[in-house]
């Protein structure tokens, strides 16, 4: 049982009534328990005890729970115990009271067990793990003195050596001299680096498959690697120029042999990557450590001349590489969760796992596939209906690309329109789509007759190419489709992307008659201010917001907001991912206008569709 579940407790209540229901729950537990009935005699109480947490009412006689938690703050010797109190209290300002008093929590009463019995033991185990923090703090600053007291010394071993060499070297000739140093010197620079002096990447790659045909003897340690890489060089190449650039590599060398010291090995790749090899670390835990540390130290601010930088860096970690056959391996799958490390947001570590060599693997074979998938016309789109809240009559469709892959079958289109846009295959994508979609509309408007409209997602990439308005209008025109008919849908995070050029390529194209419409609306960031700012005909809230209509009265209010906002700014609004009929209701009391989801239909091929239109004479009638 840890401190979670066995730590001493003080009730501090008024009411015997709480005190006895409050003393049952925590015995029941196995909860150490104390109990005062006043704030007077918590305080006297506390003189000579030292609770691990306190439960404190807010409503007493003469001292109230507010100026005892203010007293055991101000202590130095109470300070430190979370404080949960418990009060019928709900208003607002006195919660924010009792927090800004240095409370951990706050329990309204009527007490509930399973909430009570939960947040004692959350806040157990934060003090425990607080206390075990600053016992491993004070453990760390010692081995940091012990360390400093050892470097002293090497230094000075290393001082009556170097003494040592330079005697017997005066001793050696000349020529003898001059040929032992062409040989050292090409010696170091056949596995060192020659702008840090680090080993280079041959004698890494010499040095893993050493270690590798060593795994078969007993007794071997667990060798790990980690690959490291800083966050954006590249910006301190372009701002201070390559000279600068070198010297910071050199710095950050040089903090990187401080922070591994004995503990591995260190090679530079090229360029802003190092590869660590650790020989000193025998479980994980070791290893993630150093990862944290090397971290930290690059996050320290570099001078550069004039300038204080702050950088950051990436670490991916490959525990245990003595199940590798190669060297080449090893190097790959470290690079993997480097990178993988970088997705996450970049200033942090991640430890390879098998998941992510598969999604590696299958990545690469996503990103053939797709060239593949391309000449072979293996996409193909499905249509889903957009209709009128009001009457439930189809209106036009949204064209969703979809691939169907030989082997796997449908492959979603979140796996591969990233990827294509990352290879840059997205502007091909983009231009069959919209041609495909402008061809089958204007086949479904002669052959039935109706006035219907396709919205085909651009993508914020294809915006910023050259000559991509007459693009447009030519794919358009060819098709024989009024301009009118087309939507673009833009995402709410690509409109964020597109600069004053990219605005002013969405106002020739909406002057064309072409409608834009600003994609997955509230998932983007600092829209608000410049929604106005853009070109846009609808917009359309992103299913998040519909999901929690009638059970959220915060999401209905903010999707009122932003009918509303629309509304003002000449916009109309289409709300997707309409999955009920409640959700409907409530969106035509706010006085949405369009919608779309699986409540009217899902998806449909081009041969769905048309059994839908043929299913009704007219669009009066065509109703999901």
């Amino acid at each position: 049982m840890d401190s979670s579940e066995s730590g001493l407790i003080l009730i501090v209540d008024d009411n015997r009534t709480n005190l006895k229901l409050l003393f049952g729950f925590l015995k029941e537990s196995g909860y150490k328990i104390l109990v005062a009935i006043n704030g007077k005699n918590a305080l006297e109480k506390l003189q000579y005890i030292n609770p691990d947490l306190i439960l404190l009412d807010i409503r007493m006689p003469d001292m109230d729970g507010f100026e005892v938690c203010r007293y055991l703050k101000a202590n130095p010797g109470t300070k430190e115990i979370p404080v949960i109190f418990l009060t019928a209290l709900s208003d607002v300002k006195d919660k924010v009271e009792g927090l800004n008093l240095g409370a951990v929590d706050y329990i309204t009463k009527p007490l509930q067990k399973d909430e009570l019995l939960s947040r004692i033991r959350l806040h157990l185990r934060l003090r425990s793990l607080t206390r075990n923090l600053q016992e491993k703090n004070e453990l760390l600053t010692q081995e940091i003195a012990n360390r400093k007291a050892i470097e002293d010394e090497l230094q000075q071993l290393n001082q009556e050596l170097e003494h040592r060499i330079a005697k017997r070297t005066e001793e050696l000739s000349l020529t003898l001299h001059n040929l032992r140093l062409r040989e050292q010197q090409l010696a170091y620079e056949a596995y060192h680096d020659l702008l840090t002096g680090l080993y280079n990447r041959s004698w890494l790659m010499n040095r893993l498959s050493e270690i590798l045909k060593i795994k078969s003897s007993q007794n071997v340690k667990k060798y790990s690697v980690l690959f490291l890489d800083i966050d954006r060089f590249k910006n301190i190449n372009d701002s201070f120029g390559h000279l600068v650039g070198d010297e910071f590599i050199k710095n950050v060398s040089i903090r990187i042999k401080i922070c591994v010291g004995s503990k591995g090995e260190i090679a530079r790749l090229g360029g802003d990557e190092f590869l660590i090899i650790l020989t000193e670390a025998e479980d994980l835990q070791t290893v993630e450590a150093t990862a944290a540390d090397l971290l930290e130290e690059l996050q320290r601010p570099f001078l550069l001349g004039n300038y204080q930088v702050i950088i950051s860096a990436s670490i991916g970690i490959v525990f245990s590489i003595l199940d590798y056959h190669s060297s080449t391996a090893i190097l790959r799958d470290a690079d993997i969760a480097m990178y993988q490390a970088k997705q996450s947001g970049k200033g942090c570590y991640t430890v390879l796992t098998p998941q992510m060599q598969s999604q590696a693997l299958e990545r690469i074979e996503l990103e053939t596939d797709i060239r593949q998938a391309i000449e072979q016309e293996q996409f193909c789109l499905y249509y889903q209906p957009i209709f009128s809240i009001q009457d439930k009559k189809v209106v036009g469709f949204e064209a969703l690309s979809r691939w169907l892959h030989p082997q796997h079958g449908f492959i979603s289109p979140t796996k591969f329109i990233t990827i294509a846009e990352e290879i840059g295959l997205i502007q091909i994508l983009d231009t069959w789509a919209l041609q495909s979609a402008c061809q089958q509309l204007k086949i479904w408007q002669e052959q039935f007759n109706v006035a219907l409209t396709v919205n085909v997602n651009f993508s914020a990439t294809e915006l910023q190419q050259p000559g991509v308005v007459e693009k447009i209008i030519q794919i358009c025109g060819q098709s024989g489709l009024s301009l009118s008919s087309v939507k673009l849908e833009i995402t709410e995070s690509g409109f964020l992307q597109t600069a004053s050029a990219g605005t002013n390529v969405l106002k020739q194209i909406r002057s064309q008659g072409i409608k834009l419409c600003i994609d997955d609306f509230g998932t983007g960031y600092s829209s608000l201010s410049r929604l106005h700012i853009f070109p846009i005909d609808t917009l359309k809230i992103d299913r998040s917001f519909i999901s929690g209509l009638g059970s959220s009265s915060d999401t209905t209010a903010i999707v009122q907001t932003i009918i509303s906002l629309a509304h003002n700014l000449d916009m109309d609004v289409v709300a997707e991912g309409i999955e009920t009929n409640e959700q409907l209701e409530k969106l035509k009391d706010l006085g949405c206008e369009f919608g779309q989801g699986f409540f009217f239909s899902k998806p449909l091929s081009s041969q769905q569709v048309t059994q839908l239109l043929s299913n009704y004479l007219s669009l009066s009638t065509l109703k999901i």
